[in-house]
């Protein structure tokens, strides 16, 4: 308990006093993401999920640039229904709000992400997959501990509509389309280059 103490009293004390900014170029991230689907929506059927996040992006400067990719597992709470699994890919453009010298960067999030959620339907005795895109919206916060290492913290609303569902290997698609928005809270690290 004493090491886990002082580890976190270092931790604090490096994050305040920090000398750093935030770097151009390339980074790669990792860390874990909270999916909690929306219950308004038409897949009001799934638990909150945890899962895992990779991201692939580019800092221009002011702005950056994001290939994300996410995936999660979720409950159902539909009777003979087993664990359902989220998953995503998406492109996002954030807008950083701080100063470039600052190692606290704030930034909002826009984008574009293909998504889809992948169970087994014990009704019809095969693996359903619905697919759908949407847009993504957010902000977050990355703290530099470092030039090359940083925290990074964010929230999504991503708006997404599925249209077509894959049932043992054929393919539908929904008229009207079915409403999944979805939740997304986000920590990880990225280490820039």
């Amino acid at each position: 308990m004493v090491k886990k103490i002082i580890f976190l009293s270092v931790l604090a004390v490096l994050l305040c006093f920090t000398p750093t900014m935030a770097k151009e170029g390339v980074y790669l991230g990792a860390g874990l993401v909270y999916n909690n689907p929306q219950s308004s929506d038409t897949i009001d059927y799934l638990d909150p999920g945890i899962g895992l996040d990779l991201k692939f992006g580019y800092n221009f400067g002011r702005v950056g640039l994001e290939l994300n990719l996410m995936g999660s597992t979720h409950d159902d709470t539909d009777p003979g229904y087993g664990d359902a699994d989220f998953s995503g890919v998406s492109l996002d453009l954030r807008v950083f709000l701080s100063e470039l010298n600052d190692p606290n960067q704030i930034y909002l999030l826009i984008g574009f992400g293909g998504y889809s959620i992948k169970e087994y339907d014990p009704v019809i005795a095969t693996d359903t997959t619905l697919k759908g895109s949407g847009l993504n919206l957010g902000a977050g916060l990355e703290h530099y501990l470092n030039e090359n290492v940083a925290l990074n913290f964010g929230v999504v609303y991503r708006i997404i509509k599925y249209d077509e569902v894959e049932i043992g290997g054929t393919t539908f698609s929904f008229d009207p389309e079915l409403k999944g928005n979805m939740l997304t809270l986000a920590a990880g690290i990225n280490f820039h280059f």
